[in-house]
């Protein structure tokens, strides 16, 4: 029975793996549940949540976890709200972050996912709208939330990511895992991987992996999301991490 479900399942077009035995670097969270198996994500910090979809994910993969989600757009965290607003557990603030507290202007694009304050993206459009929002640290936000650690920094501000980690600079020593956007380009609308390595890399992180990568069709990689590790905070050594029983990673 279970050998005709897979073959019933692979034509059907779908791999299934038993959890366990999932492969690096499919699955964010699995592999941050994998190197953190002793150590518990208490506290996650969503940056540039949108409208809340990786608030649920992380809910599900987190469910004791405290979330701060941070969305600056009046429009888009209205519908955050409405989205996630009554997950327990959850906060969402109608704040930018970066680099100091203050106001910025954000010129409105015409998606959503493309607002942000990274000077390459925020150019006025034909439409010409835009909104004053309001700055604030990454650091500043925790003290104010009572929160003296961040377990899990998910960054994603379309190129803005440097300027959000100047921030946190004070938390990030303690923090465990760091997942940002990112892509080969040295100035564009994701952050340059090379620049986001060694700024983390001066702080202790490794580099974990690439996930969810966009291709162009010339096959060269437009851009991905990246995990960086802090091995200070992690019991489990790093480099003998493995899904697989008796294989180091």
């Amino acid at each position: 029975m279970k050998a005709l479900l897979r073959q019933l399942i692979k034509k059907a077009g779908y791999t299934v793996f038993k959890t366990a035995y999932v492969p690096k670097q499919v699955d964010v969270t699995l592999d941050m549940q994998r190197l953190a198996s002793d150590t518990p994500i208490e506290v996650i910090f969503d940056v540039g949540a949108n409208v809340g979809e990786t608030v649920r994910w992380f809910r599900r993969a987190f469910p004791e976890a405290r979330i701060i989600a941070f969305e600056p757009i009046q429009a888009t965290f209205s519908q955050l709200q409405a989205n996630v607003g009554r997950l327990p557990r959850v906060t969402a603030l109608n704040v930018a972050l970066g680099a100091e507290p203050g106001e910025a202007v954000v010129h409105l694009q015409a998606r959503a996912r493309g607002n942000s304050l990274n000077p390459a993206v925020n150019q006025p459009t034909s439409e010409g709208r835009a909104e004053v929002v309001q700055v604030e640290t990454v650091a500043n936000s925790a003290r104010k939330l009572g929160i003296s650690r961040i377990d899990f920094l998910k960054i994603d501000t379309e190129g803005y990511e440097l300027q959000v980690l100047a921030g946190a600079k004070d938390f990030l020593p303690t923090t465990t895992f760091i997942y940002a956007e990112i892509d080969f380009e040295i100035a564009g609308r994701h952050t340059n991987f090379f620049a986001l390595y060694e700024f983390l890399r001066s702080y202790g992180f490794n580099f974990y992996g690439f996930y969810e990568p966009y291709h162009y069709e010339d096959g060269r990689l437009n851009f991905a999301n990246a995990l960086f590790v802090n091995p200070r905070m992690l019991r489990l050594n790093v480099r003998s991490a493995s899904p697989y029983p008796g294989v180091q990673g």
